[in-house]
C-alpha cells in the first residue's frame, strides 16, 4: 500500500473585529478554504502564508502580527487522494486594511466559528472545518 501523495501549504485564520474568520473559494472548486496556498521553493511558511494573503486578499500583513497556531494533515479539499500538510497561522484583520478578492479567489465569506454556514451546494474543505471547530471550542 502506498502512501498518499501530499501538498504543502501554508493557511491563514484571518479574523475581523466581529469574530468571524475568512474563508475563501477558488474558481471551479466548491470547498471553501482559508486564504493561504503552497510554498515557492525556499520559502518559509510564515513568508508563504503573508504572501497568500496579499496575492489572494489584498492585505498587508507583516511577521510579528501573524502566529503559527499548528500543523495539520487533512484530506485536500480539491484534489482527490491526496494529503494536505497545513502549516496553520492566525492574525487579526489589521485596521484599515482593505479586503479585496483577487488572483484564483471566487468568493469570500467571513463565517462565525461556532456556526459557519456556507450557501448550498458548497462545503467547507475538512482544514476549515477542523479549525474552525476548535476555534469554536476555545482550543485554538
Amino acid at each position: 500500500m502506498h502512501p498518499n501523495p501530499s501538498i504543502s501549504v501554508a493557511a491563514v485564520v484571518l479574523t475581523n473585529d466581529d469574530g468571524q474568520v475568512a474563508v475563501v473559494r477558488k474558481y471551479r472548486t466548491d470547498a471553501f478554504i482559508f486564504p493561504g496556498g503552497k510554498l515557492e521553493p525556499d520559502e518559509t511558511g510564515l513568508q508563504a502564508a503573508i504572501r497568500e494573503v496579499h496575492e489572494e486578499l489584498g492585505v498587508v500583513l507583516h511577521p510579528d502580527q501573524i502566529h503559527h497556531v499548528g500543523n495539520y494533515t487533512t484530506p485536500a479539499a480539491n484534489e482527490s487522494d491526496t494529503d494536505l500538510l497545513s502549516q496553520v497561522y492566525r492574525t487579526h484583520l489589521p485596521a484599515r486594511q482593505h479586503v479585496q478578492v483577487q488572483a484564483e479567489i471566487a468568493e469570500l465569506r467571513w463565517l462565525h466559528p461556532a456556526a459557519p454556514e456556507v450557501p448550498d451546494g458548497y462545503r467547507l474543505a475538512p482544514l476549515s472545518s477542523m479549525v474552525l471547530q476548535n476555534l469554536a471550542h476555545g482550543s485554538l
